[in-house]
């Protein structure tokens, strides 16, 4: 497997895990918030320990994927030490988390910009990403449950936007096979 692949295969698990989140949001909305500040606090700590351990491979850019992977862990850490953060707290740390990666994720596409790689999915993710941490940052004070959805919803799109990417990614150095 050549490194596109294996970077390609990276996004696809994380999409993964964001879409599971964002389902999970979606099919319990009533579950407490304390339910979904652990469910909240295992995605960012697996999200950060997949991308710790695709930096440390010999052959991955390192900057990048540890700072995310690191504001992944920090994010998840901080739920799991806090777990009796009211709603307004939780959405303020989704908000900053979700702005952060998105910044990073922008970082990683222009650093690969200029690679055979389309990287217009990793873009969307990271725009969508900063947009959607900066509403929940404007608006703590909205309702739990419209909150809760929203949350919902860019863990799906933004999960979508990582598995087409990485999809594209892993497949882009399969050979062409012409048919007669």
């Amino acid at each position: 497997m050549n490194v596109l692949a294996k970077a390609g295969t990276i996004w696809v698990i994380r999409g993964i895990a964001s879409v599971v989140f964002g389902v999970l949001t979606l099919l319990r909305p009533g579950a407490s918030i304390a339910a979904l500040v652990l469910l909240y606090g295992a995605y960012a700590l697996v999200d950060g320990a997949l991308l710790l351990g695709f930096a440390f491979r010999p052959y991955a850019p390192k900057g990048h994927y540890i700072a995310s992977g690191l504001l992944s862990i920090v994010a998840g850490a901080l739920t799991f030490m806090f777990p009796g953060l009211t709603a307004v707290s939780l959405y303020l740390l989704i908000g900053a988390w979700a702005v952060g990666t998105g910044l990073v994720e922008l970082a990683i596409a222009l650093a690969i910009r200029n690679g055979p790689v389309n990287v217009g999915g990793l873009v969307l993710a990271g725009v969508l990403s900063i947009a959607c941490g900066v509403a929940l940052i404007a608006l703590p004070v909205a309702g739990t449950m419209a909150l809760v959805s929203f949350v919902a919803a860019y863990a799906i799109a933004n999960g979508v936007f990582l598995i087409s990417n990485g999809i594209r990614i892993h497949n882009f150095d399969r050979p062409v096979h012409a048919t007669a």
